[in-house]
């Protein structure tokens, strides 16, 4: 099963990928270290914060709400 890190690593490259970014672009505009955003695209950032998020949210011109309307995040547990 897959880690909450690897989750948002594999859909952070998604959003960027749609919007014809890089890491590193996406890093200078959200006004982050390089190595803060890599390591979230790597997966070995487990618990990047929430500034971090909004950040990241905020260049890619999304909520954090939408940023977690994926699965498994938007699956109702019965």
């Amino acid at each position: 099963m897959k880690t909450d890190g690897e989750f948002v690593s594999e859909h952070l490259m998604e959003l960027i990928t749609q919007q014809n970014l890089t890491i590193n672009r996406v890093a200078t505009l959200a006004g982050l270290n390089q190595s803060t955003v890599n390591a979230m695209f790597e997966g070995r950032s487990k618990r990047p914060t929430i500034t971090t998020i909004r950040k990241v949210c905020g260049t890619l011109g999304i909520s954090v709400h939408d940023f977690f309307d994926f699965p498994p995040y938007n699956k109702v547990e019965k």
